[in-house]
């Protein structure tokens, strides 16, 4: 390793200066240039247009956000590996731009407008039931979004819903496949049983010290002690340097005396509106008529009717028409243009001519006017002092970390020494093999670290280990248990428990085989199940989704063949909790379309024509994929 070659020479002049080029590389790109991908990195292109690697990077952090919170945040990183997510991010990062691309060819488009509406509607970025931009970027902030990205995300995601929602709808379902799907969906099935738990014999089970002997010479595997190591480590973040820093008021204040502008409210303008809606493909009669409709409400106001009133029964935008037209304050930007220029001529109180947009003819009434503001400082001092806080501590951070790599390659045998000149407090986990542990251990790069030859064999400090944004690990091995086996008397317990398990399954095994094969052969069942002190169960008819039984079992009933009449099936079955079961069908009645409820008919119907709109989707974006030239690059992620 280039490191460890350093160190091998460290009294030379020749390792000082590499040491010392290393650390200014180090200060002037900053560490994680050097581990981390470059974020401008082309990591596909789909017909000439890249993909970089920030875009994936995004993505890749929302899925396994998603992933990570459905294991409760406990997912080890082979788990995480496993499941491939880098694969199927790029795979979605590519999809998508092709369906973008096809699209845009094609004329879909998400307006202004519609955009507006979908943000308007989120609850997170209104107050007292409305819009508030100042509201939308303090969230945005929050959560280290800006408008511009989140709205380009959002208009992204209307785009790709429109094609797949038009499938979806002129998907065809047949009545006589609905028919069939309940038939088999909704039969039930008339069932006995009775269970033999390993628990109930165990007592009856005698275990032989020759057993538990042998059975541990036969799986000697099972008992062995992986090989493990404890490590100590110091940790260097930016985030623990903040409590070290002083904010200075008087720079906040300069910070934004210059940075004003940023904090612009624009003017914002409350308005109602009653809509006369024109379809897209309206032809010049249907246009006139719609204009005609208009100007006669227009007159109507004019003469003195209640433009609340007028609204509520007579606007096309049904959610505005609940308010009587009110629209509530609206961000320019989103609104179409015509009906901006529109307001923007009016007086509070005002009401416009008709003006037509792209969804119809407007008649516009001015409610409110919010003037240009500049939010104060006491608003933005909280987000400056953010900003101050992490600037000096990413300043610092950047000073400490070129300290902390000469110190632990000056002393590769210690981390005290970098503790106590950076005051960095030496942690210590517990012991951990190569393939797991907790804490800190938890990460698979901390395992093979630790693990690795230069930090196992050599004794040495392990290479600076990012661990997220301008954080890093830096550790070495405490102790170093090589694998074992553990003897007999350690794990008899646990080995005769096993075996006992073993010979009780069995036993039921053997038991219930035995009463099928009489039963089968003519054999009265209530007699058999007394002589044994068992109890016949018999629910009646259960469905598939019946939940007072366990699962295993229900689907054991479901796989059985239909009995002929008066004639039960019998059959025995070993479930997933170790019990075994010997069980009957007596008949089978199938599901009944006819027996359902109309709202039931039709929520099926609209599931199995959504589903069958996916499938016939995903079969246009494979014909898509056959026809753009795709490149990607794994490697670079």
């Amino acid at each position: 390793m280039l490191m460890q070659a350093i160190r091998d020479r460290a009294q030379s002049w020749v390792s000082w200066v590499i040491v010392t080029l290393l650390i200014v590389v180090f200060a002037f790109w900053g560490i994680s240039s050097y581990l981390e991908p470059d974020s401008n990195a082309t990591i596909a292109t789909v017909n000439g247009v890249d993909i970089k690697y920030d875009r994936f990077q995004y993505e890749y952090d929302l899925k396994r956000s998603q992933v990570m919170s459905q294991f409760g945040g406990n997912i080890s990183p082979e788990i995480m590996e496993s499941l491939g997510l880098k694969n199927q991010v790029l795979q979605q990062l590519v999809d998508e731009e092709i369906q973008i691309q096809v699209l845009g060819d094609n004329g879909f488009r998400v307006g202004d407008q519609q955009l507006f509406n979908m943000i308007a509607q989120v609850p997170e970025f209104q107050v007292e039931g409305q819009f508030d931009r100042v509201r939308y970027e303090q969230m945005l902030g929050s959560i280290r979004s800006t408008p511009t990205v989140w709205e380009y995300e959002r208009r992204r995601g209307l785009l790709l819903e429109q094609p797949a929602r038009g499938v979806a709808s002129t998907a065809l379902v047949s009545k006589v496949g609905l028919g069939q799907l309940v038939r088999v969906r909704d039969q039930e099935r008339s069932v006995g049983y009775v269970v033999f738990s390993p628990e109930d014999y165990k007592d009856k089970i005698t275990v032989e010290e020759s057993e538990i002997k042998a059975h541990y010479e036969d799986h000697l595997e099972r008992y062995k002690n992986p090989e493990q190591v404890s490590i100590e480590y110091v940790e260097l973040a930016a985030e623990d340097l903040k409590k070290n820093i002083e904010v200075d008021e008087e720079e906040l204040l300069m910070r934004y005396q210059a940075q004003e502008e940023n904090y612009v409210v624009a003017e914002r303008r409350q308005a109602s509106h009653i809509l006369v809606e024109i379809d897209s493909d309206a032809d010049d009669s249907e246009v006139e008529a719609a204009k005609k409709r208009a100007e006669d409400i227009l007159a109507r106001l004019n003469k003195g009717a209640s433009f609340e009133e007028l609204a509520t029964a007579e606007s096309d935008d049904p959610l505005s028409a609940k308010k009587g037209g009110d629209l509530g304050f609206f961000e320019s930007e989103f609104m179409d243009r015509s009906f901006v220029k529109a307001s923007d001529e009016l007086e509070i109180g005002q009401i416009s001519e008709v003006v037509r947009s792209g969804f119809g003819f407007h008649i516009i009434k001015l409610t409110d006017i919010e003037p240009r503001r500049v939010k104060p400082f006491a608003d933005v001092r909280s987000m400056l002092k953010d900003e101050y806080l992490n600037e000096k501590a990413e300043d610092l951070y950047y000073d400490q970390i070129e300290q902390l790599q000469t110190l632990v390659y000056e002393n590769p045998e210690t981390l005290s020494v970098a503790s106590e000149i950076l005051d960095l407090k030496i942690k210590t986990s517990e012991l951990f093999s190569r393939e797991f542990g907790e804490g800190v251990a938890a990460e698979a790069k901390i395992r093979a670290a630790a693990f690795s030859e230069d930090v196992l064999d050599n004794e040495n400090n392990s290479e600076p280990i990012e661990q997220g944004i301008n954080k890093v690990i830096i550790l070495r091995v405490k102790e170093h248990n090589n694998e074992s086996t553990k003897t007999l008397d350690e794990v008899r317990d646990q080995v005769k428990k096993i075996v006992e398990s073993e010979k009780a399954q069995d036993a039921v095994q053997a038991l219930g085989e035995e009463l099928l094969k009489q039963v089968q052969s003519g054999a009265d069942l209530t007699q058999l199940l007394a002589e044994h002190e068992l109890e016949w169960d018999k629910p009646g008819f259960v469905g598939r989704q019946y939940a007072d039984l366990d699962h295993d079992l229900v689907n054991t009933f479901f796989k059985t063949a239909k009995p002929k009449e008066g004639e039960p099936v019998y059959g025995t079955s070993s479930l997933s909790s170790g019990d075994f079961v010997l069980y009957a069908v007596y008949d089978v009645r199938d599901g009944d379309i006819m027996k359902m409820k109309e709202e039931d008919k039709k929520a099926l119907f609209d599931s199995q024509a959504q589903s069958r709109g996916v499938l016939d989707y995903r079969s246009m974006l494979d014909e898509w994929k056959k026809s753009a030239d795709v490149q990607t690059y794994p490697d670079r992620l």
